[in-house]
C-alpha cells in the first residue's frame, strides 16, 4: 500500500508545474490567471477527494482491535 502522503505529493507537484507553466508563458491577463487557478486547483482537489485509502476493515479486524484495547 502507498504511503498516506503520496496524494499530497502528487497534488503539490501538479500545482507547482501549473504555476511554473503559467509563469513561463508570461500570462498577464486576469482570464489566464483564473484559468491557471482552475487548472491548478481542481484536479488535486478531485484526486484528494477520490483517493482510495484501501479496503475498509473487516469485522474480524474491528473485533480484534476492540479486544486488544481492553
Amino acid at each position: 500500500m502507498a504511503s498516506p502522503s503520496v496524494p499530497w505529493w502528487i497534488s503539490a507537484v501538479w500545482v507547482s508545474l501549473t504555476l511554473l507553466t503559467i509563469l513561463a508563458l508570461d500570462a498577464s491577463s486576469l482570464g489566464s490567471w483564473v484559468l491557471a487557478t482552475t487548472i491548478g486547483i481542481v484536479p488535486p482537489v478531485v484526486l484528494l477527494r477520490l483517493w482510495n485509502d484501501g479496503p475498509p476493515p473487516t469485522v474480524a479486524e474491528v473485533l480484534h482491535t476492540t479486544e486488544v484495547g481492553r
